[in-house]
């Protein structure tokens, strides 16, 4: 069965490539067992495989092990020797690891310029489990000049795509044009770090607006790409997240300073964050196809506690989405919901039904925690997170602990905010690098 492939820059809240051009917006499809990366360059840039979701779900008990098998190629591992076994590529066969222990590399191809790789790595689940999760790592050219404290380091956030493998960054047919907009950093001299996220693009599933979880992947991309060592990574690191994203490094900026200690967070940059989860969600409702949203963060809550049970509250509509949530990608997804509503997919509203409304709740206080300096880009013309429900949101951040700088941009929308806001983001993280954080910008008076 083919799945379809998106561009990740096509609809709201993040189901988008951050690629270039931001109006490019098309779609494509690949096999779900084949995904080739474009004329690759390298013998060990092949195709990344996947096995269905349903036949290897994590343990809880603190290994990635599992009873079934999941295949998995692309990213490097029939070079490794694991528990005597050369080259396999069932994950079944790793070990459990450390939270960031990277696991294996596989090159891919990269614009002139930069060099590039998937990753696999090691992360936390929902139940404190260990997880193997996927990403990418780009980097400068070889030969580029490498300062004496190692490479910069942005670790990056990336906006919803959906819940299914194939929908991952790091699993499309050329992995890095689905972050595009992202390589200008990569250009002037960062290494980026990109999670795929816990559970897409990797075993189990992905618990899709979950803050905690989403952190800890974001850092632990980050701890895996120190470990490369053609990427020449220092210690320091600044956190950037877009749309789900900014939800992501938010949560791990009050996360790093107890579950990663050995990075030095610089600074945390989001743009239009799905931070406030349950005002967005109700706001989206009134866009077409916006309760697909919801019906994704329902699953997540679902892939977060197995205990939850959603079959209760999903209509005959709402078990169909369920079932083009699993098995496509977000885009799918929305127009299938185009013209349903919280009545013909659900039997009662989640926002205001228990357990997902008080879970969706503890989503936006994980994000009100004292951290690092935070920057927070906004356009007044987005329709998927409005400016005034980040209005609030920032107003939070600077009563939890600031500095935090407010930047919005009255022509901007969720998608041309990246590019409109670019020149800003990349001299905020070169102050953050250059300051040690210490002299950030402060918009909270101003509030």
């Amino acid at each position: 069965m083919t799945r379809p492939r998106i561009r990740l820059l096509c609809l709201t809240l993040g189901v988008t490539t951050l690629a270039t051009p931001l109006a490019a917006c098309t779609a494509r499809s690949t096999s779900a067992t084949a995904l080739r990366p474009t004329a690759p360059t390298v013998a060990s840039a092949t195709a990344p495989t996947r096995t269905s979701k349903t036949t290897n779900q994590p343990t809880a008990t603190g290994t990635a092990t599992s009873t079934a098998s999941y295949q998995l190629s692309g990213y490097g591992l029939k070079g490794l020797t694991v528990n005597g076994r050369t080259g396999s590529e069932d994950l079944a066969d790793l070990p459990a690891g450390k939270p960031g222990e990277l696991v294996s590399t596989a090159p891919v191809t990269a614009p002139d310029g930069l060099r590039a790789w998937r990753m696999l790595y090691h992360s936390t689940g929902p139940g404190g489990e260990d997880r193997l999760v996927t990403g990418l790592v780009v980097a400068p050219a070889a030969g580029t000049p490498v300062p004496p404290a190692g490479r910069q380091l942005v670790a990056f956030g990336h906006g919803t795509t959906g819940i299914n493998d194939s929908c991952a960054p790091s699993r499309a047919d050329s992995p890095l044009s689905t972050v595009g907009g992202t390589l200008q950093l990569a250009r002037d001299g960062n290494v980026l770090a990109i999670t795929d996220y816990t559970g897409l693009g990797g075993p189990g599933e992905h618990p899709i607006y979950v803050a905690d979880v989403e952190g800890k992947a974001v850092l632990d991309a980050a701890r895996a790409a120190r470990s490369l060592t053609a990427a020449q990574v220092g210690r320091d690191v600044v956190l950037w997240g877009y749309s789900q994203g900014g939800q992501a490094v938010l949560a791990a900026s009050g996360l790093a300073t107890a579950y990663a200690p050995d990075l030095r967070v610089r600074g945390v940059a989001a743009t239009a964050p799905l931070a406030d989860v349950r005002t967005s969600l109700r706001e989206l409702l009134a866009t077409p196809g916006g309760v697909g949203y919801l019906l994704l963060a329902v699953l997540g809550v679902t892939a977060a506690d197995p205990a939850v049970n959603p079959a209760g509250l999903l209509t005959t509509t709402g078990r169909r989405l369920s079932a083009v949530a699993h098995n496509r990608c977000a885009i799918d997804l929305l127009q299938a919901s185009t013209g349903e509503s919280v009545t013909s997919v659900f039997t009662s509203d989640p926002l205001r039904t228990e357990p997902f409304a008080g879970a969706l709740e503890r989503q936006w206080q994980q994000l009100e925690k004292p951290g690092p300096p935070k920057l927070v880009l906004q356009g007044d013309l987005d329709t998927v997170i409005r400016q005034p429900t980040t209005d609030n949101v920032v107003r939070a951040l600077c009563a939890a602990g600031g500095p935090v700088e407010y930047r919005r941009y009255q022509l901007a929308d969720h998608l041309t905010v990246v590019n409109a806001s670019m020149r800003d983001l990349s001299a905020w993280i070169n102050a953050r690098f250059a300051t040690d954080g210490t002299a950030a910008p402060d918009s909270c008076s101003q509030l």
